[in-house]
């Protein structure tokens, strides 16, 4: 056995075929590998499929002058290509650095190569009841006890859909932890991002497997991979999830992405400062070439508050639809049809708005149609994804794209004066890949596709600004970590899951059962440099279901936005009028359901703190681990019906036992600690707290408890010390304010 340890962690390989065989916590004295079950020492994937067989494998050791212990493996394979590996301990380190390439000395295609691959995890408690994975996929999801619900084949995190990012994952990192127990943390830390594939699931052995799988940029006959970036593994102590994202903050927020400062510096400068101070709420959808403005009024009136309004596609020359198709080239888009009526009264109302495009999808049979098919990207038939990209798409590092996306917005800017540009089909959810080297990259592409989206998002609002004068704030569907310094702000729903669609799709069965749920990871890695989360995927009606109540709660006291969505599905009956499918870009089913005052009332609290008292902690704080106290548990119940209606989540409903409070914690630009505490049920809750103003270097603390919007807040300011019981009235939120003077 090849064996590398220190007093931290000892790691055993096969000195027989260099297959992972053992982890082991010396602090903690757990074994986390299994001592039975086959393993791969590596998988290389070529246009056959994936292969881990070999002819010959050899390793060396190398002891450093600085104390790290170092072994260099390699394997032969049959097909002509070499594997070799280094794998590094250093004398104090809590982490195993591994080290890939491939070279490739054969006429075959080389893919991807897979490593390291960790196989056959255990559970770390008894009988898995208190472990979690916990995964960057989708900005975040947690799974308790993966080794009872992940199925081989099945539900797990391998080969994950929408948004495709790093294949899911908005960052490159997941922790798997046994609750005070221990664990393991698995991070690429890549700066370049290059296309990789984190991977967490069940493996023929019935156990659990953590790798990496890293993306060929260059294939082609005799070509190999050589990722320049380490995979660190490192030992966790239990303490929860946040354990692992306070580690990799360290790495990730001194990456490019944040080069350009935290976001409460830089917003006013930039001339943002009223997307993330001044809006109360969202909405995304509403159709932007039809009268709108009873609607847009109503929220005014009930809310108060500024809104962002992604209106709908409905605005382009050749209609972007959800039945009929997208445009091509220029003429396509130009004139454009956006309803005066709406665009005049989001003005005078102060509300903001943005046009939405299908940004990459393209009609090659439409306009330009003969200069798009020379850009259209090509994918490998294998994916290594469930999506089948059946849609028309342009490479984005294709000359005419670029010009074509920069003059496309440019002209949109000059002609219409908009406040803000989304994307969606957009970088964050497409696969960084194109096989078609006539486009002016290599076959296979990786990075250099990721830097054409960096660039010409960067060429497009450089030109939209310069164009009007003023700052244009960009959004996205969905995000990735490497698009912080570009943009502003992402629309999401998994907020909403199980009542939305999309994000958490190959775990929804487990959302729904409550086995999985959202946690604010990207949030706390990453909220004090951008981007504007919108979330929610609400209505204000009350056929939607209680759990509207937890879902807006949490949205805002996670730093984001709540959105209103008219997708696909009506607004809400205004007099027991609601809008048409006719006039609409999905054929949606009528409803009928009517507009609820009670339901605006409750967003409305929540926008009016945001752009409020709150405006410190949740535009521009920092996200802080939350207190730990007992939270009362209560069922709510759910319907999904803002959906296509050939999905099978089309009209699903159930009931989704959640907590009845909702914390969560901030640090101001100034330092101070904003604790935040929202009751999401119809009736009183009490809560215990354990409260110490001097745990957070602060000596007082203040409280306001803020019931019903246009109300004044009660105060409930606190003593110091000690155990706190904070009573909260139905539907109420406090904030605690933990300061020095």
């Amino acid at each position: 056995m090849i064996i590398l340890e220190n007093r931290h962690i000892r790691l055993e390989i096969s000195e027989i075929d260099g297959t992972v065989r053992g982890i082991r916590d010396n602090v903690r004295g757990i074994g986390l590998i299994a001592d039975t079950g086959t393993a791969d020492p590596f998988r290389l994937e070529t246009d056959a499929g994936f292969s881990s067989s070999f002819q010959n494998f050899g390793w060396s050791r190398e002891n450093t002058e600085d104390g790290t212990d170092q072994v260099q493996l390699s394997w032969d394979t049959q097909q002509g290509m070499i594997v070799t590996a280094s794998v590094k301990l250093a004398e104090e380190a809590d982490c195993i650095e591994f080290r890939c390439a491939a070279e490739n000395h054969s006429g075959i295609r080389l893919l991807s190569l897979e490593y390291p691959v960790i196989p056959n995890l255990t559970t770390i408690t008894e009988h898995g009841e208190e472990d979690y994975i916990a995964h960057s996929f989708a900005t975040g999801f947690e799974v308790n006890n993966p080794m009872k619900v992940f199925e081989t084949d099945g539900i797990g995190f391998r080969f994950m859909p929408y948004p495709e990012s790093f294949s899911g994952a908005t960052m490159q990192f997941f922790a798997y932890y046994g609750k005070d127990r221990g664990g393991l943390q698995l991070a690429a830390l890549d700066g370049e991002s290059h296309p990789k594939w984190l991977n967490f699931f069940k493996n023929g052995n019935g156990l659990l497997e953590a790798s990496v799988i890293h993306g060929c940029s260059d294939m082609g006959p005799g070509k190999g991979i050589k990722p320049h970036y380490p995979v660190q593994v490192s030992i966790l102590s239990g303490s929860g999830w946040y354990e692992a994202a306070d580690r990799y903050k360290c790495w990730a927020v001194q990456q490019k992405w944040c080069r350009r400062g935290k976001l409460s510096e830089r917003a006013a400068k930039e001339g943002s400062p009223w997307l993330h101070e001044d809006m109360g709420a969202a909405t995304f959808g509403i159709n932007a070439g039809s009268d709108r403005t009873a609607w847009i009024q109503q929220y005014h009136d009930s809310i108060g508050t500024p809104m962002l309004h992604i209106l709908g596609p409905d605005w382009t020359h050749r209609p972007q639809t959800f039945g009929s198709g997208v445009p091509g080239g220029y003429d396509d888009w130009f004139p454009t049809r956006f309803n005066p009526e709406n665009i005049a009264l989001i003005r005078k109302l102060g509300h903001r708005f943005a046009p939405f495009e299908f940004d990459y999808l393209y009609h090659f049979d439409g306009a330009d149609g003969e200069l798009g098919r020379a850009a259209e990207q090509k994918f490998p038939e294998l994916k290594k994804s469930v999506d089948a990209y059946r849609f028309p798409f342009l490479c984005p590092a294709h000359p005419y794209t670029h010009d074509f996306h920069v003059r496309r917005d440019t002209a949109l800017q000059q002609s219409d004066d908009i406040d803000s540009i989304y994307y969606d089909i957009s970088a964050n959810n497409i696969l960084k890949i194109c096989m078609d080297d006539s486009h002016g990259h290599p076959v296979g592409a990786g990075s250099i596709i990721e830097e054409a989206y960096r660039r010409n998002f960067a060429d497009t609002k450089a030109a939209m600004c310069e164009t009007a004068g003023r700052y244009i704030p960009m959004g996205t569907e969905m995000m990735n970590e490497t698009m912080l310094d570009l943009i502003d702000y992402y629309q999401a729903r998994a907020g909403g899951q199980p009542a939305a669609p999309l994000e958490g799709w190959p775990i929804r069965e487990l959302l729904k059962t409550g086995a999985a749920y959202l946690i604010p990871m990207f949030t706390y890695v990453y909220h004090e440099y951008g981007a504007l989360r919108l979330d929610g995927w609400g209505k204000l009606t009350e056929e939607i279901g209680e759990f509207y109540y937890f879902t807006v709660a949490r949205t805002y006291l996670w730093g984001g936005l709540y959105e209103l969505n008219y997708e696909y599905s009506p607004m809400e009956a205004l007099d027991g009028n609601e809008n048409t499918a006719e006039e609409h870009y999905y054929p949606f089913e009528p409803r009928g359901y009517a507009f609820s005052a009670n339901r605006a009332d409750y967003l409305a609290l929540y926008a009016r703190l945001r752009i409020g008292a709150a405006k410190p902690y949740w535009s521009y704080g920092t996200m802080l681990r939350p207190l730990s106290f007992d939270v009362p548990m209560t069922p709510m119940k759910w319907f999904h019906y803002n959906h296509g209606k050939d999905t099978p989540e089309y009209n699903n409903s159930g009931e989704l036992l959640t907590d009845a409070v909702i914390h969560s914690a901030w640090k101001n630009d100034q330092g101070d600690v904003g604790l935040f505490f929202a009751n999401v049920t119809g009736e009183e809750q009490t809560i215990s707290i354990e409260l110490r103003p001097e745990d957070f270097g602060k000596t007082t603390v203040t409280g306001q408890l803020y019931t019903k919007a246009g109300e004044p807040a009660i105060d409930c300011s606190m003593e110091q010390g000690g155990l706190r019981l904070l009573k909260l009235p139905a539907r109420s939120i406090a904030m605690l304010e933990l300061t020095s003077p």
